[in-house]
């Protein structure tokens, strides 16, 4: 039985000569770890006037949203688990009900031999496998019930393009069905908006000379894309997640295949940009066909023929374990239909602005990206944004005595104890995933 939340007390919400304490923040990005900081913060007992949340896409619920960029599964460990629940136990169980559990993984060094790389062990939580747009939807149906319930001022803006940030007005610009619009002041901006963050480039052009230091690069050649099946391949253990080198080892491609909820499964395509197989099999084509320049957009489905899916499906079965796989055919569709993927790292030696500016703070891939290498991005964006919601219910400490100077100061003091919290757990992940230099 769910029970109305009730915000805790708040001496400043009772008094009103505070109301000038009360807090006006700003995510940038409503993914998983924007909508977590959103929950955080609601429940968290913060004075608060108005959260607002911007994301370009659409909202993941609508049956006009695009798959892309939400199609692949992710797969929440014990620390994204964790993270999750420092805001309940009631999310997190709303987060697990939309996933799958899994623990076992397989190595497919052909179509016809594989190895067992991880099984089930007692005692330890499996991870849950789950789409980054069920994963959304859940956060979302959950925070609109208790910001509803707690009166919270939200609004989550789909479809709202951040265009920049301004750290000297306290304002964002962004772009909404067309038309450039400024946002009103905010006292708190917080980039959860990706390894091309508006937040943090705004951070870098607003800070004092050689104050900020980030590094982004493409992972090139490296590109991948992803398509969701309706069951799992039938020569695949429907309960592993599975890598499948190809049947020509010289192609350059492998499929990364992983179970969902519902008996469904997710299909990662890890290739290569502009390589040449140096295969003579008709495969060798497969390549030039599913990694197009990323400049080149999606094809329309207007214009792919019978004959071409039919040919790259033949293909696909060729080289991997998929014949039988319910809904290939539109697999093939849903490849061609999407841009071609560039991963990038980001590695940043601050995660906040500095004092005199705007309260800012960037998290996740904004701060710390490893373009899937690691396997942990989500668990490491969704433990940045608690430790940010711990760090601000920490140190936001208002009195009755209303002073915009001591807002400012203990705004700043809040993300600058975040920055000293998770710039070592993010440079850990970021060597862990690349070496110390970054390049290997």
């Amino acid at each position: 039985r769910r029970e109305t939340a009730k915000r805790p007390s708040s001496s400043v919400e009772q008094d009103g000569d505070g109301e000038g304490w009360k807090l006006k923040i700003a995510i940038a990005g409503a993914g998983p770890s924007g909508l977590l900081l959103a929950h955080r913060l609601i429940a968290s007992g913060l004075p608060l006037e108005q959260l607002d949340v911007f994301e370009s896409r659409a909202d993941p619920r609508s049956s006009s949203s695009s798959l892309e960029g939400r199609a692949y599964a992710l797969g929440l460990g014990i620390r994204g688990r964790t993270a999750i629940k420092t805001v309940d136990g009631e999310l997190w169980s709303s987060v697990k009900a939309r996933g799958y559990e899994c623990e076992r993984f397989r190595l497919h060094l052909s179509q016809k031999l594989s190895l067992q790389l991880r099984g089930r062990e007692d005692g330890v939580h499996p991870s849950v496998l789950i789409y980054q747009s069920d994963l959304c939807s859940a956060l979302l149906d959950e925070l609109e019930r208790r910001a509803k319930a707690l009166e919270t001022a939200l609004n989550v803006r789909f479809n709202s393009n951040i265009a920049m940030a301004n750290l000297e007005t306290s304002t964002l610009s962004f772009v909404s069905g067309g038309v450039t619009q400024e946002s009103k002041k905010y006292d708190l901006l917080v980039g959860c908006d990706g390894a091309n963050s508006i937040v943090r480039e705004s951070i870098k052009v607003y800070s004092p000379p050689d104050t900020f230091e980030c590094t982004k690069r493409e992972l090139l050649p490296g590109c991948f894309k992803v398509a969701r099946i309706t069951s799992m391949p039938p020569a695949l253990d429907a309960d592993s997640v599975a890598l499948i080198l190809p049947k020509t080892k010289s192609l350059g491609i492998t499929a990364f295949v992983e179970p969902t909820v519902d008996g469904g499964g997710c299909v990662l395509f890890a290739g290569r940009l502009n390589s040449e197989s140096t295969s003579s099999t008709d495969s060798a084509e497969l390549g030039t066909i599913l990694y197009p320049d990323p400049s080149i957009g999606g094809r329309e489905q207007s214009s792919m023929s019978d004959e071409e899916v039919e040919m790259i499906r033949r293909l696909l079965v060729e080289e991997f374990p998929l014949d039988g796989t319910a809904g290939l055919d539109d697999a093939v569709r849903q490849l061609l239909r999407q841009r071609t993927s560039v991963a990038s790292s980001v590695r940043c030696n601050t995660y906040n602005s500095k004092s005199g500016l705007t309260a800012a703070a960037i998290c996740g891939d904004a701060a710390h990206a490893t373009g899937g290498v690691s396997g942990q991005g989500a668990n490491s964006a969704l433990v940045d944004v608690a430790t940010l919601a711990d760090c601000l219910v920490k140190h936001y400490q208002p009195d009755d005595s209303y002073s915009p100077e001591a807002k400012e100061s203990m705004l700043h003091q809040s993300v600058l104890a975040y920055s000293m919290k998770a710039v070592p757990e993010g440079r850990a992940l970021y060597d862990l995933s690349f070496g110390n230099d970054g390049r290997t």
